[in-house]
């Protein structure tokens, strides 16, 4: 929550972010990050504002963070409070580059299954400490811009629960910090690419190891996720596809 007004909600989700920090030196050491700069106030994170931070004042509730007092309000109070609050909202993110882990995979639940009796999927996956560098540099990143804006501690309003699945706990400046993680919304994966029958579904033209005749083309491909969108990708990789798709047949 920024000290001044900043108006989020107009115009499109983004309207900037920091996209030069993804490559150098650290990346023996750690994974690159990018910066999200959301203009949707909170949210993404809240799941549904303005909705949710309009009921819990409503209501006398605070499940968005903001409403600490519990304060139940109508009429002018209430357009006053939800005015000062929507107008103050800041998020950022931090996309954070992943390493390819054979470990990481989706595969078929022997234990659950749906409403029409198919498997359920089980999805496996954890951080390397590649990674986890990256998102200890990413929090940092973080602190510094909150300074910058003069955001402090209690106007901070992220929150980690205590049972979330993603939750770790990383040494930052001397001091024990809990993080987390979450996705960006990007269906990637569950077919990876890679060098032989062994260790991936497709090879580096998308085409299956089994059935030569079977091109599975899209971001399903992706054995990891890097900091930005994955659309330019899958269209570089579909073009490609498509010219041996083509030289093939030719060939035939």
């Amino acid at each position: 929550m920024v000290p001044t007004p900043i108006y989020p909600y107009r115009g499109p989700l983004i309207t900037s972010g920091i996209g030069d920090l993804c490559d150098g030196p650290f990346r023996r050491e750690r994974g690159a990050f990018r910066v999200d700069i959301g203009n949707e106030g909170w949210n993404f994170v809240v799941g549904g504002d303005p909705n949710v931070t309009t009921v819990d004042f409503v209501n006398g509730m605070n499940r968005a963070g903001p409403n600490a007092g519990k304060q139940a309000l109508f009429g002018d109070d209430l357009a006053k409070k939800l005015n000062d609050s929507f107008t103050r909202q800041f998020r950022c993110g931090f996309l954070v580059e992943q390493t390819p882990d054979p470990a990481n995979r989706v595969t078929l639940s022997r234990t659950f299954s749906d409403g029409l009796g198919l498997p359920r999927p089980q999805i496996s996956y954890s951080l390397s400490d590649y990674t986890r560098k990256g998102i200890v540099a990413a929090y940092q990143m973080k602190n510094l811009m909150f300074s910058k804006m003069e955001i402090t501690a209690q106007d901070e309003f992220t929150r980690i629960a205590d049972n979330d699945p993603t939750r770790f706990v990383e040494k930052v400046d001397g001091k024990d910090v809990v993080l987390n993680y979450m996705g960006a919304g990007h269906v990637m994966g569950t077919y990876r690419m890679g060098t032989g029958k062994g260790n991936s579904v497709v090879n580096d033209m998308q085409q299956s190891w089994d059935h030569a005749n079977l091109y599975l083309v899209g971001s399903g491909t992706f054995p990891t996720g890097a900091t930005a969108n994955p659309t330019l990708t899958i269209a570089a990789l579909a073009l490609r596809t498509a010219d041996k798709i083509v030289r093939d047949f030719k060939k035939g």
